[in-house]
């Protein structure tokens, strides 16, 4: 038998190192199988709130808005808003999974996309009807199967706003309990989200925040209650923020009045804050009556401030709601929801003044910035009230200052040298640190 060739083993040898080198890589990466492979993305706190959705609208307000737009189907608006999502850079979503008291209904194909293009979905349940049904088993049974037909969604939702939506909001818990229940059973490593609140809404006064807030302290104190094991029974929180321009105080009021809850009723410092829906218009709006009239840089302002406020002050993940405008949103035209999009659909007040369908806001660039700029932060610290200073995962990334004028124009003492100035428009200008003057609208610095 002749020797083998000493020069050909080596090389094969190295070829096949490389080969499984790669694949522990895949594996290591991902933590799935090469074949179930996704995107991975550098991972930030920007999300977005059920795009590619118009199951909100009522009748055919949906058709209406998708022919303004110009798409013929559903799953054609879906693969453009896909496009946008990308664009945008937002790591994740959260989507709605909608049961009729049978099933679930649910864009399969479309969260498929979403997934394969790396982006996260966090899946939310909740009834077709304003109350969850008599009867639970059907739906446990439906939601374990849903949960098995998505294993790679590992963060479950309970509910949406039972202190607006549902008419017996006080059963809610019994409805967290089935849900959570059926999380914990069929996916260990997944974390459970209670029910948004609707903390700030259009249309309330300080009664009716204060009434969701007295609602979802029991909600609360009643889950512990009937569940008070390890581990907590939600890992995260979420609070809805729907406002206007400069609404900054009694935004962090109301974060602190939900953040205390979980501490008030024993769960100690684990639990998470989100915020899955935010958003504020853009021009004349109809209802509420008496709202002000808002222009693109106030909204755009307005996201930047908010969304950096919020992080601030310990939120983890933050998410505007929606890409387009409403149309006849909770059967008004005109509202306050049909104006909060970051991208025009051309049957609002816009067609009166030429903007084409589709034409995208300035607070959509200004969002595209915000991502762009603060991907893979790790920390945020807090220097003083419109003076914010983060930093990245990435030793080599030099920290970011995000500052506007929130009662004082002076940069932050420690700011000085030779620095690189954004604006919202992306203008980029070299000036000292020490020089800066704040006005409204935010910027982003860097040492240089």
């Amino acid at each position: 038998m002749r020797p083998p060739n000493k020069k050909r083993f080596l090389l094969l040898a190295a070829l096949l190192t490389v080969i499984l080198v790669a694949m522990l890589a895949t594996l290591s990466i991902s933590g799935e199988t090469p074949e179930d492979d996704a995107v991975i993305q550098v991972y930030s706190p920007f999300g977005l709130f059920s795009p590619g959705t118009i199951g909100a609208l009522p009748g055919s307000a949906g058709t209406t808005m998708l022919e303004a737009l110009g798409f013929n189907s559903t799953a054609e608006y879906q693969q453009y808003t896909l496009g946008l999502v990308n664009d945008l850079g937002v790591s994740w979503v959260r989507m709605d999974f909608i049961y009729d008291g049978w099933n679930f209904n649910e864009p399969a194909a479309y969260l498929s996309e979403l997934h394969n293009n790396g982006i996260e979905v966090v899946g939310c349940v909740l009834p077709m009807n304003r109350f969850a049904p008599a009867d639970l088993t059907s739906f446990n049974e439906s939601f374990r199967q849903l949960v098995h037909k998505y294993p790679w969604i590992k963060v479950w939702q309970i509910g949406n706003e039972p202190d607006l939506a549902w008419d017996n909001p006080e059963d809610y818990p019994r409805f967290f309990r089935a849900g959570q229940q059926v999380v914990r059973q069929n996916c260990p490593d997944c974390r459970v989200a209670l029910a948004g609140a609707g903390a700030r809404w259009p249309g309330q006064d300080f009664e009716g925040w204060s009434k969701s807030l007295e609602l979802y302290d029991r909600f609360i104190e009643d889950i512990v209650s009937q569940d008070p094991g390890d581990p907590a029974p939600f890992d995260i929180i979420d609070m809805h923020f729907y406002d206007f321009y400069r609404t900054d105080s009694g935004m962090l009021v109301t974060l602190r009045q939900y953040a205390a809850l979980p501490r008030k009723h024993g769960l100690g410092s684990n639990i998470e804050f989100w915020i899955t829906e935010s958003a504020t218009p853009t021009g004349p709006v109809s209802w509420p009556a008496g709202s002000p009239t808002q222009t693109e840089e106030q909204q755009a302002t307005e996201l930047v401030t908010r969304f950096v406020t919020m992080l601030g002050a310990q939120v983890k993940r933050v998410s505007w709601a929606r890409f387009f405008e409403n149309y006849r949103y909770l059967e008004t035209e005109g509202g306050f929801f049909d104006h909060t999009g970051l991208i025009y659909n051309g049957i609002g007040a816009e067609a009166a003044e030429g903007i084409q369908p589709g034409t995208k806001k300035q607070g959509f660039y200004a969002y595209k910035l915000l991502i762009d700029k603060l991907n893979g932060c790790s920390q945020v610290n807090r220097l003083g009230d419109g003076k914010y200073l983060f930093y990245f995962t990435d030793e080599d990334r030099q920290p970011i200052y995000v500052l506007w004028d929130a009662g004082g124009t002076d940069p932050p003492d420690n700011l000085q040298g030779p620095v690189n100035v954004t604006d919202l428009a992306g203008n980029v200008i070299e000036t000292h640190g020490e020089s800066l003057t704040l006005g409204p609208s935010p910027i982003f610095v860097e040492q240089q």
